[in-house]
């Protein structure tokens, strides 16, 4: 059996990377794309968990370097056993503005997830990048952004105030 690649998506964005940092860490964007988020306040070491309703994943904040680099372990709380798998966002700024989003899902074989279980990660990550890159960008057909009013980068992210799109 060969190991199971992680799964490693890559998006570039107009967004600045502190805007990037804010949709990525902020639970009010955050559900915005993705989904009910806890507060990345605590640190590391503190529980993190992103809350889809029917199903929820929880687990550790391992790293935050601010609008660089923030990893949390990742495992669904009705699974058992408990496969818990490591997920690492990275921000890189682009020359010219902009930055590169880069998502890493890894630790598939250490939890004892198979190569579907995998498989079925990348496909929903696919369409949550999609959504926060419509969100980044003020895509008003995106149903996740209502528009002008809120999106990262607008007067109503804290910390963007006179930002402008």
């Amino acid at each position: 059996m060969s190991e199971i690649e992680p799964i490693v998506m890559v998006r570039d964005t107009s967004a600045s990377v502190e805007t990037a940092w804010d949709a990525l860490t902020l639970p009010e964007f955050v559900e915005r794309w993705l989904t009910a988020a806890s507060p990345v306040s605590g640190g590391v070491g503190t529980p993190y968990r992103l809350d889809f309703g029917d199903s929820a994943s929880s687990g550790l904040i391992r790293e935050i370097v601010p609008a660089r680099r923030f990893a949390y372990t990742w495992a669904w709380e009705d699974a058992e056993p408990r496969q818990e798998t490591v997920v690492i966002w990275e921000l890189e700024p682009l020359t010219g503005g902009g930055c590169r989003i880069t998502l890493r899902h890894e630790g598939w074989e250490a939890a004892g997830a198979d190569e579907t279980a995998r498989d079925d990660h990348a496909g929903y990550w696919e369409g949550y990048l999609d959504d926060l890159v419509d969100l980044l960008a003020g895509d008003p057909d995106d149903p996740g952004d209502s528009g002008a009013t809120g999106a990262p980068g607008s007067p109503a992210v804290p910390g963007n105030a006179g930002a402008t799109r």
